[in-house]
């Protein structure tokens, strides 16, 4: 941000600030190329800074303004030009696809940016291919990334693979792979036979959409070399490469040889000549390795041709690579801002920076200068690089740009041209015109100039003297802001004979502008006199007659009597293009009237002669000291004439001492003596009255050539380039040429160099440049510089080209057998006198012994030096290097000397990977012997069931030979990992046997001794047989009942852990639902049965049981179906619909039940319908039928029905559809409720009537009828809209009536069905003496509380009445709930207790009185209901509420509003009037909800009830007890996450960190981890570590912290942690414990390894077994009873391990009925002495605690930081239930143990008895069955890493932990 301020400073300062005003300058230019989704869309900003404040626009590539496109393109007001997302099929190529620009314009000047290719990418699918180049062993393999072609401007290689393997790519010059080509190509160096077994891929990132995608794997492949062969080309082709300039490249020299060749660098030149790089040459920027040449922050000159050559013992090979160097463009043109005045030259440079190099265009105000400018006025120079602008206009003010151009980008510079002094311009002039004597008249002219210029006036070209013209004339000049001079010519009260021609003038220092133009004035001819008229012989004149009058016919030139004719007559003057002195004298000017009147007036023209001057030019062989002299002479003209000399268009200097030397008609030049400075162009000015003319001619001094840097003698080592410098100068220029003496003739004979092959440039300034100097170049140059003038000059010089020491082969390979002699040779090349010496790696050669010995010789080259070695030993190996050095320089050669022998044995063998019927070996390779390994025998045997290991067992085993380049036996697989390290996983093995392996290498020279024997156990596998005799039968509604019988015992392959039964709902017309299928499992071989609950009533269901151990799952049994028992449906019809067939029917229809939840067979349905009003009092019916579709009758007009389907079987009804509502069709209404017919006046009757009780419909309008009384058929009417009346009150007021007579009166109502019954006939007449009557009526009125209500009394009578408002009998007075309005209504403010009851108006005059009565009731809003809690579940909770039983008025519907505890906004739910309960779900597990309900009638919404706050199901995750938590070995801590239970809420993930006990600060590992579980790795061994796991779900975080102890490399644990603050008086005593402690310890160890020896050797079957506890556990409380009985399963099952464990931490016991069981990872050391040691543990039961000889309650070695749990997360122990009570079937897969709620849930009677509430099955043991771990008592184990199926997971992997458990604690040492 600060830099772009700063920026922003200096264009601002840079164009004079803002006070000052200038052209606009861009801030933020668009980019040159935009990319874009047509997901995402793109916006792309542009500003400038300027003043005045510029405009920015946007504009097409044909210059045209852009528009806005709807939905595609937009333009917003501060610049920005958005691209709006689109779908592909609205892509436009000239939208998307196109250039644009930007514009900024103000008034001094337009500027356009930089082109912005645009393209919009229209996502498909893409795809990702790797190739590869086919290898051979020890050559490189070329791997290519490719995705189609348009991704890759906007793509990029994220990462190669190679076996899921990220390969890194940080270091460009190391490691067995090379990227080259941005990462797109890779090259594998030094291929291997096994890479031929690897799968490379790589993954491509769209930087658009942020998508990454991954290519198919492929191999290379490798074939094996077998004989030696020359370098050959992996590729072909050239290499072609490209770089930004500074940014780093890799060239490489892909070539295969048999020995590896030697690299060599070259850089080749413009004419194909190869130039060797020298180290350090580029300033450090080159690095060489033996492949590949990096060149570091690439320069421009770094382009172009490079190559390599490669070369060994049998050819070489040259390969051409071609680098290309980008620069993105830049531009700058200056200078920034001039000031040019009118006339002058402007003159603008454009530099450029960037490669390619662009092609310039210039641009003024955004408008291109068109090719034609060059050579006119505006010339376009240099390529671009120069604009000149001569004579400077003030159209060519503004800006300039200069853009640049090339394929890939595009830059633009600005700079503006502000105009000086400038000639004036007219900017506005008046025209012709015709007046009437008397008028008014205003001529006007604008001029802009600098300075500004002065207006005058003329009248037939002679100045207007407005004096004398008197005051009619007035002249008026002024200048306005924008610095235009704007002049008025007033003429009042013109005259005939002021018309004439009038000219306005604007002339300042600069020059002159005019215009001319008639005024015309109605009147008879005139000519005014003028003075002389002058001209200028030779030049154009023009005469006008100065006549006035209009009009005209004709106006005629005399001379002398004579008809004037010149060249043409104009507007009644003389034109003459060319004046001579015989047109003076004088001319009569005849003008002529239309009447024929005739004014005529004599003119005198004057003629004067300009200079001509005669032609002059100086000598043309004019050499430097001489003499010269020049006349410039006049020829014609007038005198006087005055002479004036210019130099190059400036005054002579007179340092220059030229003389001017003149007379009366000429003036010479005089130069006593020239020199090269006085060369240039000579200008003779002549004037005189008349005119001003010039002539120029040009000097030219010839000067011979004199040195500017001379040659001199040079030395140059072959192969360097040379510089030979030649400069002089001269008039005209000299002509260098470079001559070199012929090899073997006289000194004289010299010729002109020839380029041979382009190793020679030629600089203009005579400097020669040799590329590479070869030894023929050395020799004597001459450098020959002449101009024609004066004598050659020329230099010899003599140049030495020395050779250095140097090798044509850099390196070369040897090999010799052991024991053999062997000759090291080196021929070096370079002048005499040569020193060679002998280093062995980097150590000078020890000729002392006897052994080796040194001869040299010389060649015709150089030198050839031989070491001798007579018997070889393997210190001889290595690199030798033999170097020479001369008086010009050194070189080094390497000789690579192997000498063979047998291989070393191999070493580190061990144990990585355990499965069923294979094992990963890992192993490192000794010393090779120096010849290629071959292979490795790979030997292995099954152990003896003694577990003893015999010698004589290795005579039946098994042996492979394994090749590490051909191809090895399908049951074995090596991978070389590694320079040294193998792997080999050797398959065809049997699942559960013990084997001894052993191995050795193979070259080929010999095999190597076997390794000593490892020990290994394969693991168990997946049953192969499913359970037999699956029975399923019904057990009621929704419950199935499945018994099943083990599988055979042969085909478990370790201990079976329990069963997986899958139930399938199958669908009645096909195949089984998708989605239907749930699993349970139930722990233990034994258990045989399990009932299912919770199923969909009345559904077939299949049923599959497998069983499974601690690998996986066995195959599925085959398929029993079942069908459970009729329920009601658990569905309500569907797609119920309804419609209007009357106004007193509808059809009702609907769809059954979805499939699979009708519950049974449906024998019909109940349609519930009512009538939906106001006060809620009708009763809804019910109609039963079999159908799905129905009709009712008798249904009320107009009236909106609520409708409800629910279907039903044998057992019952099922559930109501949602409520749906239709409205019956209109009908006739009824008679309106009352009327009324009042005497109004003494001609007209007030009519008043109620509306309809039954309007059946929209009622339109009224229709008043009115007769005579007793005039029956003959009635008139009137008719009365609806929509202007109120619902309480209609009147209308019939006219015209006759007095005391009677009518008769009734009113009908009218829907959009027609016209209803009409009311009773009432009579009455007009009257002028009228008794108080009252036209309203009163009525029951119900309002509610609080509200307001205006009860109406109109009254009629004459006298007019008076009424007056009772309550309850008692006057309505001034009262606060009341007010009596001026028309006599009453209105009550507020209606409440108080105010409701009778209301009785009253109305009276001195005839008659009349009255109503209005009992007004005061409805209270709804009670608050009373909201209760039905039940939860995990994910819902059904409330139930009651309205209080005092509440009266019908309930309209209820709104229940609900939260969650944490959140503070509510969310509502509106529910019908019917609905007493809702269940809320879809709610979060184990979390706090706050609800609450309101009633709602015809009034208002009642107060809220009280919050309920109800809990979900479910609590926090609970931790594991800590033995089944974590897992460590030496250097990791492994984390097991199956061990936590859920607490009735799935776990959403988990979050670890530890740290180093004692330490600050903790290390995260990880955030939403979700697999089964996680290891620490890297770790140091024996140390303290804290480990805080914490798991997440919906109900909250659970977190515990552990203290974890890793172990030492030995396997060995490390003394527990002490506590942080010991008491000091207590250290004495720990002291005294400790060495007690020891003392024991020491004893037993031995106690215990004397026993176990002689176990052994007897043969016994028994062990003793120590406990080392090094674990927690609360449940401590076991009896003896159990404690003995666990002991008698323990005998007979003892197990071997080793004492430490690989990295991995993967081990695999068993539980099989052999006697002896080895550990997958024992290793056994066999000697001859058999020499053994023990350390025996008993292992324990499946959920009983292990032995505890130590007890201690907190475990030293790992326990829980009890700060860390909360009161809900204690750990304890837990026992699995035997049987549990069926209860609903949940979809997540829960442990029937592991469930618990939170308090705050709230449990009814129906939600069963489980503790979570969501126990699905229970599993119930044969009574037969003694034990958990199988027939024979045992515990079956199995730790891999290996996926497993999710239903059993959980359980496989505590089984896992507890044997993980024994293996510790029953370790024996061999």
């Amino acid at each position: 941000m600060c830099s772009w301020a700063v920026a922003v400073l200096i264009v601002l300062f840079a164009v004079g600030g803002e006070g000052q005003e200038h052209g606009p300058v861009f801030l933020m230019e668009p980019p040159s190329k935009l990319l874009f989704s047509n997901t995402t869309g793109a916006r792309v900003s542009c500003a400038a800074h300027g003043f005045p404040s510029p405009q920015i626009a946007w504009q097409l590539p044909d210059g045209t303004q852009m528009d806005d496109v709807p939905g595609l393109r937009q333009f917003l007001d501060n610049g920005t030009l958005v691209f709006l997302p689109f779908a592909a099929v609205n892509y436009r190529q000239d939208v998307h696809a196109t250039i644009y620009r930007c514009r900024a314009h103000n008034a001094h000047g337009t500027i356009i940016s930089r082109d912005m290719r645009t393209q919009a990418v229209v996502w498909q699918d893409w795809q990702v291919h790797v190739t590869s180049t086919s290898a051979e062993a020890g050559g490189p393999a070329l791997l290519t990334c490719t995705t189609p072609a348009p991704m890759k401007d906007h793509a990029s290689v994220a990462a190669w693979y190679r076996d899921d393997e990220v390969l890194p790519s940080s270091d460009h010059l190391s490691g067995p792979t090379l990227l080259v080509d941005e990462g797109w190509k890779m090259i594998v160096r030094s291929v291997r036979l096994e890479d031929s077994r690897a799968k490379y891929s790589c993954s491509v990132l769209d930087s658009l959409t942020g998508e990454r995608r991954r290519s198919t794997p492929v191999n290379i492949e490798v074939s094996p070399v077998t004989v030696s062969s020359a370098p050959r080309a992996v590729s072909h082709g050239q290499w072609e490469a490209s770089v930004r300039r500074g940014g780093d490249v890799v060239l490489p020299c892909m070539v295969h040889a048999n020995p590896p060749p030697t690299i060599t660098w070259y850089r080749e030149t413009g004419g194909g000549v190869l130039r060797e790089i020298r180290d350090g040459e580029g300033n450090g920027r080159y690095s060489k390795t033996h492949d590949a040449l990096s060149i570091r922050r690439t320069e421009i000159a770094d382009g172009g041709r490079w190559a390599c050559r490669a070369a060994n013992s049998h050819g070489h090979i040259t390969l051409r690579l071609h680098l290309a160097v980008h620069a993105h463009l830049t531009a700058h043109a200056q200078p920034h801002t001039q000031v040019v005045n009118s006339g002058g030259t402007a003159t603008m440079n454009c530099t450029w920076g960037g490669w390619p190099s662009p092609r310039l265009e210039w641009l003024h105000n955004g408008i291109p200068l068109g090719a034609g400018v060059a050579g006119g006025r505006v010339r376009v120079l240099n390529n671009g690089e120069q604009l000149i602008i001569s004579s400077v206009h003030r159209a060519d003010k503004g800006v300039y740009q200069c853009i640049a151009r090339n394929e890939l980008d595009s830059a633009q510079a600005s700079a503006e041209l502000r105009l000086g002094d400038t000639a004036p311009e007219l900017q506005y002039t008046f025209i012709e015109q015709v007046l009437r004597p008397g008028q008014v008249v205003t001529l006007k002219c604008s001029a802009v100039g600098s300075p500004p210029p002065h207006f005058s006036w003329m009248l037939d070209g002679q100045p207007l003297n407005t004096m004398a013209r008197g005051h009619r004339y007035s002249v008026e000049q002024f200048a306005t802001k924008s610095n235009d001079v704007i002049s008025y010519l007033n003429i009042t009260s013109v005259r005939s004979e002021d018309g004439g021609l009038f000219t306005c003038r604007a002339a300042n220092s600069l020059g002159e502008v005019s215009h001319t133009s008639r005024l015309n004035i109605y009147g008879p001819p005139y000519v005014r006199s003028i003075g002389p008229i002058r001209a200028v012989a030779g030049r154009e004149l023009l005469l006008y007659c100065p006549y006035s009058g209009y009009p005209i016919s004709s106006v005629k030139w005399e001379r002398d009597g004579s008809p004037v004719e010149w060249e043409s007559n104009i507007d009644g003057g003389l034109k003459v293009s060319r004046v001579e002195a015989s047109h003076a004298g004088a001319y009569t000017c005849a003008v002529t009237g239309p009447h024929g009147e005739i004014a005529r007036r004599e003119l005198q023209l004057v003629v004067s002669n300009p200079p001509e001057i005669e032609p002059f030019s100086f000598s043309a062989n004019l050499q430097e000291g001489k003499r010269a002299q020049v006349s410039c002479s006049v020829t014609s003209g007038d005198m006087p004439v005055h002479f004036t000399w210019l130099k190059d268009n400036g005054p002579i200097p007179s340092n220059l001492q030229v003389e001017e030397r003149g007379a009366e008609f000429f003036s010479n030049l005089v130069f006593k003596e020239v020199s090269a400075r006085h060369s240039g162009l000579y200008t003779c000015v002549a004037s005189n009255t008349a005119a001003k003319v010039n002539y120029t001619a040009e000097l030219v001094v010839k000067v011979s050539p004199k040195w500017v840097l001379e040659p001199k003698d040079e030395a140059v080592l072959a192969g360097e380039s040379l510089s030979l410098h030649c400069q002089t100068t001269g008039s005209p220029t000299p002509q260098v040429t470079w001559l070199k003496q012929r090899s073997g003739t006289s000194s004289a004979d010299y010729a002109p160099l020839v380029n041979l092959g382009g190793r020679f440039q030629f600089y203009l300034n005579g400097t020669l440049w040799i590329e590479s100097a070869l030894a023929y170049d050395e020799g004597n140059y001459m450098c020959k510089s002449e101009n024609g003038v004066g004598t050659a000059l020329t230099k010899i010089i003599f140049v030495a080209v020395n050779e250095p020491a140097r090798f044509e082969v850099t390196s070369h390979n040897m090999t010799a057998r052991r024991d053999a002699p062997v000759t090291l040779s080196c021929d070096v090349r370079g002048d005499s006198p040569i020193r060679v010496t002998w280093a062995h790696n980097t150590n000078h050669l020890d000729l002392n012994t006897y052994r080796l010995s040194i001869s040299e010789a010389k060649t015709d080259s150089g030198l050839r030096s031989q070491l001798y070695i007579s018997r070889t030993d393997r210190q001889d190996s290595g690199i030798y290097k033999c170097q020479a050095v001369n008086a010009y320089g050194h070189s080094d050669h390497y000789i690579y000397l192997s000498v063979q022998e047998k291989p070393d044995t191999p070493h580190s063998l061990s144990v990585i990977e355990i499965l069923s019927r294979a094992v990963r070996l890992s192993w490192s390779q000794g010393f090779d012997g120096n010849s290629p390994l071959m292979g490795y025998t790979l030997q292995y045997a099954v152990l003896s069931t003694q577990g003893a290991i015999r010698v004589n067992q290795w005579d039946s085993a098994h042996s492979v030979n394994v090749s590490v380049h051909g191809a090895s036996p399908s049951h074995v697989t090596l991978t070389k990992k590694g320079d040294i390290h193998y792997e080999a996983l050797l398959g065809s093995l049997k699942p559960h046997t013990a084997y001894m392996i052993r191995i050795a290498a193979i070259n080929q020279i010999d095999r190597s001794t076997f390794t000593e024997p490892v020990v290994v156990k394969t693991q168990e596998e997946a049953p192969s047989e499913p359970p037999t005799n699956v029975h399923v039968t019904p057990g009621g509604p929704g419950e199935l009942h499945v018994s099943w019988r083990p599988p055979p015992r042969e085909a478990w392959h370790g201990e079976l852990l329990g069963y997986s039964v899958t139930c399938t709902e199958v669908n009645p017309a096909g195949p089984s639902m998708r989605n239907a299928s749930r699993t349970l499992t139930v722990n233990g071989w034994s258990a045989t049965e399990l009932s299912l609950s919770a199923l969909r009533k009345f559904t077939r269901y299949e049923v599959r049981v497998r069983a499974f151990n601690g690998v996986a799952a066995g195959p599925a049994s085959a398929p029993v179906s079942a069908t459970t028992l009729e329920g009601v449906p658990e569905s309500h019809p569907t797609r119920v619909s309804c419609a209007a067939l009357s106004s007193s029917s509808m059809k009702v229809s609907w769809n059954p039940p979805p499939i699979g939840q009708h519950g049974g067979l449906i024998q019909g349905y109940k349609v519930i319908y009512a009538p939906l009003s106001t006060d809620h009092e009708d009763v809804g019916e019910i109609k039963r039928v079999t159908t799905t579709d129905t009709y009712l009758h008798t249904l009320r007009k107009y009236t909106n029905y609520s409708v409800q389907v629910l279907a039903f079987t044998n057992a019952g009804d099922g559930k109501r559809s949602p409520p749906i509502h239709c409205m019956t069709e209109e009908d006739v209404p009824s008679a309106p409720e009352n009327i009324k017919a009042l005497a109004y006046s003494i001609d007209s009757v007030l009519v008043s009537w109620l509306p309809p009780v039954h309007p059946n419909g929209v009622i339109s309008h009224y229709t008043v009828y009115y007769r005579e009384a007793g005039r029956l058929g003959k009635h008139s009417s009137f008719t009365v809209s609806a929509d202007k009346q109120t619902d309480a009150e209609l009147m209308f007021q019939v006219r015209n009536l006759a007095e005391n007579q009677l009518y008769e009166f009734w009113v009908s109502a009218t829907t959009g069905s027609g016209e209803g019954e009409s009311t009773l006939v009432v009579g009455q007449g007009p009257s002028s003496r009228i008794p108080a009557r009252i036209a309203s009526f009163g009525r029951w009125v119900s309002v509610g509380v609080g509200q307001s209500l205006l009860l109406l009394c109109t009254c009629v009578g004459s006298p007019t009445p008076r009424s007056r408002w009772t309550h309850a009998r008692s006057p309505v007075t001034h009262h606060a709930f009341y007010q009596v309005t001026h028309r006599g209504h009453l209105h009550i403010r507020e209606v409440n207790e108080q105010s409701s009851g009778n209301f009785t108006c009253t109305a009276s005059n001195t005839i008659g009185e009349d009255s109503i009565v209005y009992v007004v009731a005061a409805i209270l809003p709804p009670a608050a209901p009373s909201l209760k809690l039905q039940y939860t579940t995990t994910s819902s909770i059904k409330l139930h509420w009651q309205l209080p039983s005092e509440n009266t008025e019908p309930i309209l519907g209820y709104l229940l509003h609900y939260k969650q505890a944490s959140e503070a906004e509510w969310h509502t739910v509106e529910l019908s009037p019917e609905a007493t309960s809702y269940t809320l779900d879809m709610l979060k597990c184990g979390t706090t909800y706050n609800a609450k309900t309101q009633a709602r009638n015809k009034i208002s919404i009642g107060p809220p009830s009280e919050i309920l706050t109800a809990t979900t199901r479910g609590g926090r995750p609970k931790p594991p007890k800590p033995e089944d938590h974590v897992h460590m070995n030496s250097t990791a801590i492994k984390i097991n996450f199956y061990a936590w239970r859920d607490g009735g809420c799935p776990i959403l993930g988990f979050r670890v960190s530890y740290r180093k006990a004692g330490t600050e600060h903790w290390i995260k590992v990880g955030d939403g981890l979700s697999s089964a579980g996680h290891v620490i790795g890297s770790l140091t061994p024996g140390t303290w570590y804290e480990v805080c796991v914490e798991a997440y779900s919906d109900a909250g975080p659970e977190r515990v912290t552990l203290h974890v102890d890793t172990h030492t490399l030995a396997g060995g644990r490390i003394p527990p942690l002490k506590p942080s603050s010991p008491l000091s008086g207590s250290s004495r005593q720990s002291s005294l414990r400790t060495v007690l402690v020891s003392c024991v310890a020491s004893g037993v160890v031995i106690v215990v390894t004397l026993a176990a020896i002689i176990c052994l050797i007897h043969g016994k079957k028994k062990f003793f077994c120590l406990s080392s506890d090094h674990y927690m556990r609360d449940d401590r409380k076991l009896s003896e009873s159990n404690e003995a009985e666990r002991e008698k399963l323990r005998e007979g099952q003892k197990l071997y391990s080793s004492s430490s464990i690989n990295g991995n931490e993967k081990s695999n016991d068993d539980s099989s009925a052999e006697l002896y069981e080895i550990s997958p990872y024992a290793t056994f050391g066999v000697s001859a002495a058999h020499s053994l040691q023990f350390r025996t543990l008993a292992r324990r039961e499946d959920d009983a605690a292990p032995p505890h000889r130590r007890r201690h309650r907190a475990c030293d070695h790992y326990r829980y930081d009890e700060s860390s749990l909360s009161k809900c997360s204690t750990v304890e122990a837990r026992h699995r239930m035997r049987a549990a009570p069926a209860a609903p079937w949940r979809d997540a897969h829960t442990d029937s143990d592991d469930n618990s709620d939170s308090a705050a849930n709230t449990t009814t009677k129906g939600s069963g008895t489980s503790p979570c509430g969501s126990a699905y099955g229970s599993g119930r043991r044969s009574a037969r069955t003694t034990s958990s771990g199988g027939p024979n008592g045992s515990d079956g184990h199995s730790d891999s890493f290996a996926p497993v199926p999710a239903d059993i997971s959980s359980l496989i992997d505590k089984y896992q932990q507890r044997k993980e458990q024994e293996r510790r604690e029953c370790t024996i040492h061999v």
